[in-house]
């Protein structure tokens, strides 16, 4: 029989559906438990969103003190180098901040560290110190943890740099040294020894600094193409590829100022052409010849003139066998190294000196510009890791005269295809030709220097105005931050300084230079 379930008895009152679902208690648990997990589940969830927002800000202030400290160290020995690692920070207003950060704060350290001492990372003065740290740190504002009374999570940072002096990068270096007539005037501030001879005094300091075998001499190093930062010497005017070795053969004597050596004494300052030039040819002993300017091809893969008589700008090829060990700022130099005789770096060598017949041809440097690219390129083709840097030290005020204005019409100083349209090559518009030369090298990555060396507010006569020699030197450099100004030599002339560049005497300029070419690097935190 079947069983009849909506059966009710008599008198007896059927209750709904939906009475017996709200009496029935069976189940509860499950609706309670389920609003606990959803509660546990949110509250995971904030903690995740709030300790994962909060180490997200940690990394961003990790980075912006990597930064600072970095920034701090490479003002380093300036005293400024803290004020340089907060510009850098993650605080409000500095150049680090993250729409997400507020309220962080930075504090920048100078630090005298004997690891980096015993590596020859000296505490130099006005500073003192060899290394910047940086800590910053923040209280970050908390979501879901708020409803549990934590209303931030505090997050910190500590960034270490050590001063400039590590070196990562190899280095091609061309340095161009003037050696026209007037660098044979004396300087007194120099302690009143020639120009020349003072230039070749900075060189030396740039091949102190240098790292001619790499970081602490650990690669191989020497005349090959092993070498880390390898350097070469060019000058102007042209000299002979056969006379070029009378430069670094240590019997160069180095020529008496103004003109009281028994061999020169008919030189004198003309108004008309612009540069120092000779009433009587007479050679001087035992220096190179000079010859007539050049005109490296634009764009040149290479540099390499041959043949005694052919004229070269280059004295020494690209070299690093300059140190005798390696402990910068002042590593000694090598007495065997050409380049160190050819810098005057040897005793009793006299090194580079105004060559013979050298004031015929006055000053032109587009020619040497190029020729200096092209052997850079060269070079960098032997190392496509390495960087090319050209520094140019001169006066500016380029001023080669014409061949019907030459002083001797059998050498002139600018033979053709030379002409007087101010393109290059052109007895016109000579110092704006200079500048042009070095933004082209400039374009093919190579980073160019320019010393002014006791330069003019007047002159660049071929410019018609156009430039000056202290607006030549100064575009010359690439980027402008480059640009560097001894004015002790000049007279009367105000010359000029250099707004980029504090420093002002040649082996301070080239001490700089040489800190430029290394870098800060990161360090650990407990480095002591």
């Amino acid at each position: 029989m079947n069983e009849n379930r909506d059966f009710n008895p008599i008198g007896k009152k059927r209750e709904s559906f939906f009475r017996r679902a709200v009496k029935d208690e069976s189940g509860q648990i499950i609706t309670w438990a389920s609003i606990a997990m959803m509660t546990a589940l949110l509250c995971m969830a904030g903690l995740a969103i709030d300790i994962a927002n909060a180490y997200a800000i940690r990394n961003q202030l990790q980075a912006a003190a990597n930064a600072a400290a970095l920034a701090g160290a490479m003002a380093l020995p300036n005293t400024t180098a803290t004020t340089q690692a907060t510009t850098y920070s993650a605080a409000s207003g500095d150049k680090n901040l993250y729409n997400s950060q507020a309220n962080v704060k930075t504090t920048a350290s100078l630090l005298c560290l004997k690891t980096l001492q015993n590596l020859g990372g000296g505490c130099n003065a006005p500073a003192n110190a060899n290394a910047v740290q940086v800590q910053q740190a923040q209280a970050v504002p908390t979501y879901f943890l708020r409803l549990f009374g934590i209303s931030a999570l505090n997050v910190s940072a500590v960034g270490t740099a050590a001063a400039k002096g590590a070196v990562s990068t190899p280095h091609n270096i061309a340095i161009i040294v003037d050696t026209t007539l007037s660098m044979d005037s004396a300087d007194a501030s120099c302690g009143g020894i020639t120009q020349m001879a003072c230039a070749l005094q900075g060189v030396q300091k740039l091949l102190n600094g240098l790292a001619p075998c790499g970081p602490l001499g650990t690669s191989p190093c020497g005349t090959s193409g092993t070498g880390f930062d390898k350097v070469a010497l060019f000058t102007f005017p042209n000299i002979t590829v056969g006379t070029t070795s009378i430069d670094y053969s240590c019997t160069t004597a180095m020529p008496a100022s103004q003109g009281s050596g028994t061999s020169k004494t008919n030189y004198y300052y003309s108004s008309s052409f612009g540069y120092y030039s000779l009433q009587a040819q007479t050679p001087w002993g035992g220096v190179p010849t000079a010859s007539g300017y050049t005109y490296p091809t634009v764009g040149a893969s290479s540099y390499a003139p041959s043949g005694s008589t052919t004229p070269t700008y280059q004295v020494t090829p690209f070299l690093s066998d300059y140190q005798s060990s390696y402990s910068p700022p002042n590593s000694p130099l090598s007495s065997s190294s050409i380049l160190v005789k050819a810098a005057g770096g040897v005793s009793g060598c006299g090194g580079m000196a105004p060559p013979n017949y050298d004031g015929n041809y006055g000053t032109y440097y587009a020619g040497v510009i190029y020729a200096a690219q092209a052997a850079l390129t060269a070079q960098k083709a032997l190392n496509s890791s390495s960087q090319n840097v050209l520094i140019l030290l001169s006066d500016g005020d380029s001023t080669a005269p014409s061949p019907s204005n030459s002083p001797n019409s059998s050498y002139p100083a600018m033979p053709s295809p030379a002409g007087s349209s101010g393109t290059y090559p052109s007895y016109s518009k000579e110092c704006g030709q200079a500048v042009t030369a070095a933004k082209y090298a400039s374009a093919q990555g190579t980073i160019v220097y320019s010393v002014a060396y006791g330069s003019e507010s007047s002159g660049c006569s071929s410019d018609s105005g156009t430039w000056t020699p202290c607006s030549t030197m100064a575009s010359i450099a690439q980027p402008s931050n480059n640009y560097f100004s001894d004015v002790a030599v000049g007279g009367s002339d105000p010359g000029c300084t250099s707004s980029w560049r504090a420093v002002s005497t040649l082996n301070q300029i080239f001490t700089e230079i040489a800190s430029d070419l290394t870098s800060a690097r990161l360090i650990p935190n407990s480095t002591t």
